[in-house]
């Protein structure tokens, strides 16, 4: 009785032998699963990036206010403000430079336009000195009060909301890549 009892122990420790298609499914539900998990893990450390990125900025900015005379909330969010604005000019003149972007404020806005602004409240005040944004990567709502509009223009979403005025218009050309390609002889 002894011996049929560790054979029947035996035989219940051991998993079923699995085919080679349980195996690749439970290899393949495991690389899915590894694969979410990094997923996760890439959007928590890009997350942790900005994090450090923003603690970065403040802790610059207030040194730079420290250096200047006077370190309040108000002089040190002026300047992490410039700073950022910089960032975003950088960023357009980068586009510029590889012949993503031509500026033309005399041009009107179509789908296939970048565009630089400001927003403002009802009184004028600017509440947002930079935005800038492709027209097609937006609401086709706001697309459509923006279409046909130009430097100078502001467009009014709500009351309760600040105004966008249009302070610079980006037509989005090929890039210099393709056009190079392009001019290339054949063979």
């Amino acid at each position: 009785m002894a011996k049929e009892k560790k054979a029947t122990t035996k035989a219940e420790a051991q998993p079923a032998k699995q085919n080679a298609a349980q195996k690749i499914e439970a290899l393949e539900n495991m690389l899915m699963n590894q694969s979410k998990n990094m997923d996760i893990l890439a959007d928590e450390i890009d997350r942790l990036r900005q994090l450090i990125t923003a603690l970065s900025k403040r802790l610059n900015a207030s040194i730079q206010a420290a250096e200047e005379g006077g370190v309040t909330g108000d002089s040190i969010n002026k300047i992490i403000m410039k700073e950022n604005m910089k960032e975003l000019e950088s960023k357009v003149q980068f586009l510029i430079e590889q012949g993503v972007l031509e500026r033309n404020d005399e041009s009107e806005v179509t789908e296939q336009t970048f565009l630089v602004g400001r927003e403002v409240d009802s009184e004028g005040n600017v509440v947002n000195p930079r935005v800038q944004f492709s027209v097609n990567s937006i609401d086709p709502e706001v697309k459509g009060r923006l279409l046909t509009k130009k430097a100078g223009d502001v467009i009014s979403y709500s009351e309760s909301e600040p105004s966008l005025e249009i302070t610079e218009v980006y037509q989005i050309l090929d890039p210099k890549i393709k056009k190079n390609y392009e001019a290339q002889p054949t063979v």
